[in-house]
């Protein structure tokens, strides 16, 4: 439901030759049996698939409310597990925002590469890694640079270390891609990468220790988040027994009444962070998984009544719908004051996709199959190009500010991310096909 540069170079090239390919979704129809666009809606369930103002309103609040649901599950419970977590391991905040962290924002990418490979057979990877990784980066560093209201100067190393995996990650695609064909060694080689990326976090201090002198203690959570008096976290009967404050005005009395059936629905099957914090985290995946589903699923309706194109959709509101996981955890640590945690959550989460996303259903599906992956990749290139033109964007950006998280990286990122955006919109543009209408009798067989 992402953007693809390797369809969409390959329909620039030489138009003729792919004229039944779609290159803004995760498959491909054939040409002799149908001369227009495939709409994403038929990914989902047959449900709201019929035009209607009422469907588009339906999914329109409903995927408000998700965000809403997706704010409480990593405020209440994935950032307080994180906290824990943190404490109990004696890990670094950089350590655990590149790896738990990342890995559990990540989440929807890899349930989407899974259904993708053993469900709709589709060509995955390019264009996902390319409209979620650029929304990360850029994104993430817009929304913690000018939205959290905060100055936070950074540690140059974390930044610098994530990086550099995360160019390397890049390489590891371009060469496994390079001839359009995945073979077992290769997806292997993809998925063992992120295993030596692990292995380097956990040695990270010493081997900072040879180019610098560093402090054991530097970032790390000294107070048991259990003791804290500010922000404490809150037991099961605390969270579902809370009601507005005395003296509340109507809105803040509207808004608790709002959110208060999200808040109830995970306290009833999450379990609070002072208990079993892992199972908390484990449940809060599950809901983050769960929650960008429906959050595609309706806003796909929403684009298809509205007749925005899928390609438009899928590089602006669906980029952003599945993103919302690693923007909103990265906002609340931000504000937290874990600045670190946020960047290598935005840039850890990237390498989790190439690596992880990736690799390990590519590997599953050869090993099940006995056959190689085949992918459309002749765009390999400006698709590669494009995840290295966004990181080398931040990372300059904080090379400027001598690595000062603040407005001028908040900035430069949205500026690149509006440009990509326009780059991306302009080829979908000279490309523009007809979409088949699903609701006719000539196409209704799609549905």
């Amino acid at each position: 439901m992402h953007f693809n540069f390797d369809r969409a170079v390959r329909l620039l090239i030489n138009e003729n030759d792919y004229v039944g390919a779609d290159p803004f979704l995760m498959r491909s129809h054939d040409s002799a049996e149908l001369n227009c666009t495939i709409p994403s809606i038929l990914e989902f369930p047959n449900f709201m698939r019929q035009k209607s103002i009422l469907n588009t309103v339906v999914c329109l609040l409903a995927s408000i409310y998700l965000f809403i649901l997706l704010a409480i599950v990593c405020d209440d419970y994935l950032i307080p597990a994180m906290e824990r977590l943190c404490y109990s391991l004696r890990m670094p905040y950089d350590v655990a925002g590149a790896t738990f962290l990342a890995a559990a924002t990540s989440a929807p990418e890899l349930f989407v590469s899974i259904v993708g490979t053993f469900v709709t057979k589709g060509d995955i990877g390019i264009g996902t890694i390319v409209g979620s990784s650029v929304f990360n980066v850029l994104g993430i560093g817009s929304v913690c640079g000018i939205l959290t209201g905060v100055s936070l100067k950074l540690d140059w190393w974390p930044i610098t270390r994530d990086t550099l995996w995360y160019f390397i990650s890049i390489g590891g695609l371009f060469v496994v891609l390079r001839d359009s064909v995945v073979e077992v060694h290769e997806a292997s080689f993809l998925l063992s990468g992120y295993f030596v990326y692990l292995i380097g976090l956990l040695f990270d201090r010493r081997i900072q220790s040879l180019f610098r002198t560093v402090d054991t203690d530097l970032d790390m959570m000294t107070t048991n988040p259990l003791e804290r008096e500010d922000a404490p976290l809150k037991t099961f009967k605390q969270t579902v027994c809370e009601t507005p404050e005395e003296g509340s005005n109507y809105i803040m009395k509207i808004w608790w009444a709002i959110k208060y059936p999200a808040v109830l629905v995970l306290a009833v099957t999450t379990p609070s962070a002072r208990s079993i914090f892992f199972l908390s985290l484990l449940m809060s995946v599950v809901w983050i998984c769960i929650t960008s589903y429906f959050v595609a699923w309706f806003l796909t309706v929403v684009g298809y009544n509205m007749g925005v194109p899928d390609s438009i959709m899928g590089l602006t509101v669906l980029a952003a719908g599945t993103s919302v996981p690693e923007i909103v955890a990265s906002y609340i640590v931000c504000r937290k004051g874990y600045g670190l945690m946020a960047l290598c959550n935005a840039i850890g989460s990237n390498t989790f996709d190439i690596f992880i996303c990736l690799g390990m259903p590519w590997l599953i599906s050869i090993l099940i199959s006995s056959k190689n992956v085949v992918i459309n990749s002749a765009g390999l290139t400006i698709t590669t190009g494009m995840l290295l033109v966004t990181a080398f964007v931040l990372y300059a950006s904080f090379l400027c500010t001598k690595f000062v998280l603040g407005k001028f990286v908040g900035w430069v990122s949205f500026i690149a991310y509006i440009i990509f955006l326009a780059i991306a919109i302009f080829l979908e543009i000279k490309m523009l096909r007809k979409v088949c209408d699903i609701e006719s009798d000539e196409y209704a067989f799609l549905s």
